[in-house]
C-alpha cells in the first residue's frame, strides 16, 4: 500500500513495518484488530483492517469503543471490480458482530466515493503535528537567549 500511495525509502518503509507488525499483533492478540484479504486466483489483490480503539465517552455515543478502518488497499489491475466494498463490508460484519456502535477512517480522495455509498460521511476532523520540523534558514537566522521555553 504505501509503495503505491507514497515517496518512501526502503530503509524508512521497513523501520516502519517493523513497527506496524508489532502494533498489530498486539492489537490482535487482544482481539482488537482483524485484517481482510480479497484474493483472485490465488493472489491477493485487495485488503483492509479494523481496529477497536478507545474514544472518550459523547453524548449520544454509547460505549468508549470505535472500530477504525484502516489499510485499505486494491491493486490498480483489480480497482472497479467491488473488492473494496467487500473488505469494508466485512470490516463492518466484524466490528458490528462486537457490539461497536460507530466506524472511523480517513478516506483518500479515490477512496471517499466508495465509503459515501456505504454510508459513511464526510466529519471535521483537523490536524496538527507536534513533531518540530527544523527550517534551517529559520534556524540560523534567529538569536537564542540560550534558556528552555516551556
Amino acid at each position: 500500500m504505501w509503495e503505491a500511495i507514497a515517496k518512501i525509502s526502503v530503509r524508512d518503509h521497513d523501520a516502519a513495518d517493523a513497527v506496524y507488525r508489532r502494533w498489530a499483533r498486539d492489537r490482535m492478540r487482544s482481539r482488537r484488530f482483524a485484517g481482510f484479504i480479497v484474493d483472485v486466483g490465488g493472489e491477493p489483490v485487495a485488503s483492509g483492517a479494523v481496529w477497536i480503539m478507545e474514544v472518550q465517552p459523547r453524548p449520544g455515543r454509547h460505549g468508549t469503543a470505535a472500530a477504525y478502518l484502516l489499510s485499505m488497499f486494491t491493486e490498480p489491475g483489480h480497482r472497479g471490480e467491488g473488492h473494496a466494498t467487500r473488505v469494508v463490508g466485512a470490516a463492518i460484519r466484524w466490528a458490528k458482530a462486537r457490539g461497536i456502535p460507530v466506524m472511523l477512517l480517513h478516506a483518500s480522495d479515490f477512496g471517499e466515493p466508495i465509503y459515501r455509498r456505504l454510508g459513511f460521511e464526510r466529519t471535521r476532523e483537523m490536524r496538527r503535528s507536534l513533531v518540530r520540523t527544523v527550517n534551517r534558514k529559520t534556524r540560523s537566522s534567529r538569536k537564542t537567549s540560550g534558556r528552555a521555553m516551556h
